[in-house]
């Protein structure tokens, strides 16, 4: 009897200490590498495009890297600022969508991103990986955690193309003719982002831990790849902007199907077809796994079986 109570008493006195162990440990950094994946009017599956998971190509993977710093706010809350840097690539040479492949368009793009984001552990943030006491019935040793999370950023971009073995920025070239009659005036290369995600976390000990997560940055912006809207005049590109700009604007194949390109109309008027869809704004993917240390502010005294 005496030894079940002062049992009671030591797993009491632990839970106590592991309450508010989180607020000596709550300054923490992080770094994480792993690969990207764009969602935009390039490439993608067979259908019309989405810029959803549906459109995902494998074959269009790129890498990335993270570094960010967090904040604990609770076991259950935490602040925390990211800096990314990656690339995102699109081509419509992989798809078996019969007028983007028609199209014809490719870009690569560096992607840089800063964001503020809340995260959620729904089972609280272990402090400590949970250790199996000896002779206790029910008690595993589990340490890993999930976590969910979303918060606002501001991402960098700046779509090229290759012609001719040089790659060119596509922005100054106003490729569905940005800036002319008719046409708003050239794109941004930053736009506001959303990030989203999920992940996994493993507690190593009191400082160091391990974590996997899968995110989606949603943009505001359609540009990423330089593809929103319709086809423009392409010698009216060529005067404003020079070969090359007009080269890029267009690089359709297999011409004679019609799918591409400005159609004239019988009454004089010209039928600007379809070269991006502004209906859904760009995004990005990321896979990322995680180094994370903490900083101990002092040491606590917490039992160790």
């Amino acid at each position: 009897m005496k030894k079940s109570l002062l049992f009671f008493l030591i797993l009491i006195s632990v839970s106590s200490v592991n309450a508010q162990a989180w607020r000596y440990v709550r300054n923490e950094v992080f770094f994480g590498v792993g690969a990207t994946n764009f969602l935009g009017d390039l490439g993608g599956s067979q259908g019309i495009g989405t810029h959803g998971i549906k459109d995902l190509k494998f074959s269009m993977t790129r890498p990335t890297m993270m570094l960010g710093y967090k904040y604990a706010l609770s076991p259950y809350f935490s602040a925390k600022v990211t800096g990314i840097y990656g690339l995102i690539h699109g081509d419509d040479a992989v798809t078996k969508n019969i007028v983007r492949n028609t199209r014809n368009l490719s870009f690569r793009s560096v992607i840089g991103e800063f964001s503020a984001i809340l995260e959620y552990y729904p089972m609280q943030e272990r402090i400590k990986p949970r250790y199996k006491i000896k002779g206790v019935k029910g008690n595993k040793a589990f340490s890993l955690m999930p976590f969910f999370y979303a918060g606002v950023g501001v991402t960098f971009f700046n779509p090229k193309a290759e012609y001719d073995g040089t790659w060119y920025a596509l922005q100054p070239l106003a490729t569905e003719g940005q800036g002319m009659a008719g046409r708003e005036d050239k794109y941004k290369r930053y736009t506001l982002a959303i990030p989203m995600g999920v992940g996994l976390k493993y507690v190593i000990d009191k400082q160091w831990s391990v974590s996997f997560e899968l995110s989606l940055r949603y943009t505001m912006s359609d540009y990423l790849d330089d593809v929103s809207t319709s086809y423009y005049l392409n010698d009216e590109i060529v005067a404003a902007n020079g070969d090359v700009a007009g080269a890029l604007a267009d690089r359709a194949v297999n011409t004679d199907l019609g799918l591409t390109g400005i159609h004239p109309l019988p009454d004089g008027r010209n039928n600007y077809l379809q070269r991006g869809d502004p209906t859904y704004n760009d995004a990005y993917m990321f896979g990322l796994f995680s180094v994370h240390y903490r900083f101990k502010q002092k040491e606590l005294f917490i039992p160790k079986f």
